[in-house]
């Protein structure tokens, strides 16, 4: 009797755990949308300032997606925040690309910044990465990789003139793919923008307040973050426009800077 008990829960206790984790999920989900919606509410009713404690209250915890960014810079340009409006516009763009609403919107903020800026550039051979996001790239390398497996398989078991023509379209494919997502990868891991989010600051020669005060910024300003000193940043509007900002001041773009960890989008 005790072995078949044993057994029992043996057998059963994985399968359990498995679905008691699923519903477990399920009402986080469930109670992020919640949230999610409540700061929604919030915003179509005029109260901007409390639907962006929401939304970062949603990042904070580790959810987040285009549509989270997208709102909250929408909240942030209405409390007329530029930096900060600026700052989540760039996060969003990096999650949904080709976004017809927050292009607009991006370039109806980008029009009110003093500062003018193109930012970092990317390879011109890789520039059209720009147009999706690492998950699309990500997920299109991983489609191509099963099918590229798929057909070299049966072409081994089966050798046949369509298997070999269609074998070495999907090779390229993979190879392309694969440096286009290494690329993509880089430049997600190796993104140095960055967003005055105060309404001015100053630049100067050193990283210290006593140092000769070079030019000033704006909020909204995208720069390039080359290094980091203690509080000071190392920042590049143009290559001949570098000096040292408090880091207070600027907010890094890439996603890794965000608190808590990426986890679900349940915005889009």
């Amino acid at each position: 009797m005790v072995k078949i008990v044993l057994s029992f829960v043996l057998c059963f206790l994985p399968a359990f755990s498995f679905i008691f984790a699923i519903a477990g999920e399920r009402t986080s989900l469930d109670e992020r949308y919640e949230v999610f919606f409540r700061a929604n509410a919030a915003y179509r009713d005029g109260y901007y300032e409390k639907a962006a404690l929401i939304y970062e209250k949603l990042i904070r915890g580790g959810t987040v997606g285009g549509g989270i960014f997208y709102n909250l810079g929408n909240s942030y340009v209405r409390m007329n925040r530029l930096g900060k409006g600026v700052l989540n516009y760039e996060r969003a763009k990096r999650l949904m690309p080709r976004d017809p609403d927050l292009d607009f919107n991006l370039r109806y903020a980008r029009d009110r910044v003093k500062d003018r800026t193109e930012g970092p550039s990317s390879p011109s051979a890789f520039r059209w990465l720009h147009s999706f996001s690492t998950s699309e790239v990500f997920w299109s390398f991983v489609t191509i990789n099963l099918f590229f497996w798929s057909f070299l398989i049966l072409h081994l078991w089966g050798p046949s003139e369509w298997r070999f023509y269609m074998l070495i379209g999907c090779g390229l494919l993979w190879v392309l793919l694969g440096v286009s997502a290494g690329m993509k990868w880089y430049q997600e891991t190796h993104d140095l923008s960055g967003v005055v989010i105060a309404p001015e600051i100053a630049i100067h020669a050193g990283p210290d307040e006593r140092d000769t005060v070079l030019f000033t910024l704006h909020a909204g300003t995208v720069v390039i973050c080359e290094r980091e000193e203690e509080d000071w940043r190392l920042v590049q509007l143009t290559p001949e426009r570098r000096g040292w900002a408090l880091a207070e001041f600027i907010e890094r773009v890439a996603m890794t800077y965000i608190g808590g960890s990426l986890c679900k989008d349940i915005s889009r």
